[in-house]
């Protein structure tokens, strides 16, 4: 696997990716596209990459500090978000405001992502609330609306609303989700019961 690259930007090219020339070979590597727009051809630019094999492809994705690759790495393994989404997440959402929508469930600031629905908005609000320790994100969300149970319970709400069941639906189901869940377990216990 290769871990990082330092060479020559050899071509910046419209699709967001970068040949990088590094001893004569010219690696692909698709690049946030903040990077992209800064990049130079000529310059020397030394990346961290993450490496995607497939059956079919050899992808290597390319991040300008280690912090950006472990986001990327984290976003992807959400379901539902491959490595194209992750990095037009990555593109779209500067990572002060991606760590704010998190912490505080703002599944509109997700929707702006090409690619990025309701429902997909919800899986990375849920699972990424549970890394966000493990990315270098300090306490300074501790204070947000989620750790109140009052707030919870109305997080779980309209969760589950914006997926798209009814208050109807919804109402039996909350009041048996066992209380000290956290919001990520509360919501995998009502799309279980609701699903049964």
């Amino acid at each position: 696997m290769i871990g990082s690259l330092k060479g020559v930007v050899d071509q910046i090219l419209p699709t967001g990716a970068l040949v990088v020339d590094v001893g004569g070979v010219g690696y692909l590597v698709h690049c946030p596209s903040n990077l992209v727009s800064q990049a130079r051809e000529g310059e020397v630019l030394k990346l961290a990459i993450f490496t995607s094999v497939r059956e079919d492809a050899i992808t290597l994705y390319g991040f300008e500090t280690i912090q950006d690759k472990s986001w990327f790495e984290a976003l992807r393994t959400t379901q539902g978000v491959g490595p194209a989404l992750a990095l037009a997440i990555l593109s779209s959402i500067p990572r002060d405001e991606l760590v704010r929508a998190i912490a505080t469930n703002d599944i509109e600031l997700l929707k702006r992502v090409p690619g990025v629905g309701p429902k997909t908005a919800l899986r990375l609000i849920v699972e990424m609330q549970g890394r966000l320790s493990n990315l270098g994100v300090d306490g300074r969300f501790a204070g947000s609306p989620t750790n109140s149970s009052g707030s919870i319970s109305a997080d779980l709400k309209l969760a589950l609303i914006s997926l798209g069941y009814s208050q109807d639906q919804i109402r039996g189901v909350i009041e048996r989700v066992p209380p000290e869940y956290s919001l990520e377990e509360m919501v995998k216990f009502c799309l279980k019961e609701l699903s049964a």
